[in-house]
């Protein structure tokens, strides 16, 4: 076989090789880029359920600071009345307890 005919096989043959890598290469490009927008939705949900969970935590602890408050009412009540302290004084002290929940209230509202 003439040395011109085993040359141009021989390119024959790389550019069939190049072609099968390039496909292999293109293939693996599709595959990447789907496994990319596969984990961009997760993340996009993750990152919903992240937010859902910090907003319900916030809530609790504010439910739970208005009950540790509400708790803390009812002990001065109880300990005003087993003192025997004045009905008068009693209400001063809650009003002023109630007014400082409410600016409790107001500042968790801003």
């Amino acid at each position: 076989m003439p040395q011109s005919r085993r040359n141009f096989l021989y390119l024959c043959n790389m550019g069939t090789d190049f072609q099968q890598r390039l496909a292999r290469i293109r293939g693996r490009v599709v595959e990447v880029v789907q496994e990319n927008g596969s984990l961009k939705r997760e993340n996009l949900l993750l990152s919903q359920e992240l937010e859902a969970l910090n907003k319900t935590i916030a809530l609790q602890k504010n439910a739970l600071a208005e009950l540790k408050e509400e708790n803390k009412l009812i002990k001065l009540a109880k300990e005003m009345s087993m003192s025997g302290s004045d009905v008068h004084d009693l209400k001063i002290k809650i009003n002023e307890l109630v007014r400082d929940i409410d600016r409790c209230i107001d500042l968790l509202n801003e």
